[in-house]
């Protein structure tokens, strides 16, 4: 593959921002979850439903990072929202971005199958008692395909990457931020899955340099969440 051209960013995250945003998208995270905790204390307790604390702690992760990137970024410059990639991107790169992550999910599912790596198996011991109802399978589709995609990928393309991108350059930032959003996936039982999340991480970084926006990244990254509850609902 030929090398990635690296456009002139409009604008280049400091070290100020990056902090700035990570820290209040925390602070918010924190004071909503104790603020949840003190109106129902067995909110993230072993006894409630896995969609329940999914749900809250999605939502709560989504206004802390769109209130803080909106904030720190957004409100103070007169690029707004485009100053993180959140621009209308072309049609076709929407297409591009379903077709890579199908790609990606149905090579990740004949890989998990044929090395009995124990993915699958895993995502749906955890989900069980939600996929029994059409109501919990709509809610976790909402919670994974919809609410997540948007808040990790304004924070881990459209900040930490761009911070990253201007002060170690495109091709070390790609792989940098990758890394850091594989600690998401972080599971002793399946540790194989961290490197599912480099991967993914990487591929949606390029889909966002490629297409010059943030959206296309959001697109893949839906794409393969809804694919993967389809997959652990049904198969």
């Amino acid at each position: 593959m030929p090398p990635i051209s690296d456009p002139t960013l409009p604008y280049r995250i400091t070290v100020r921002n990056f902090i700035g945003i990570t820290l209040m998208a925390g602070l918010i995270f924190l004071i909503g979850g104790v603020i949840l905790v003190k109106l129902d204390p067995t909110i993230f307790t072993e006894e409630r439903a896995v969609l329940d604390k999914l749900l809250w702690f999605s939502l709560l992760a989504t206004a802390g990072v769109l209130a803080s990137t909106g904030y720190v970024l957004a409100s103070r410059t007169t690029m707004g929202w485009a100053i993180i990639g959140l621009t209308r991107p072309e049609a076709r790169w929407i297409l591009i971005a379903v077709a890579t992550a199908a790609a990606l999910f149905f090579a990740g599912e004949r890989l998990d199958s044929l090395m009995g790596l124990g993915i699958i198996e895993s995502s749906r011991a955890s989900y069980a008692a939600t996929l029994e109802t059409q109501v919990g399978l709509l809610g976790l589709m909402v919670v994974l395909a919809v609410i997540l995609p948007i808040s990790l990928e304004i924070y881990f393309r459209g900040v930490l990457f761009n911070f990253l991108r201007g002060l170690v350059g495109l091709e070390a930032a790609i792989g940098l931020s990758a890394l850091v959003y594989a600690l998401l996936f972080f599971n002793p039982e399946v540790p194989v899955y961290m490197a599912y999340g480099v991967v993914h991480g990487a591929a949606f970084a390029v889909l966002f340099v490629r297409s010059g926006s943030l959206w296309t990244a959001i697109a893949a990254h839906a794409t393969l969440a809804a694919l993967t509850v389809a997959k652990v609902a049904w198969a």
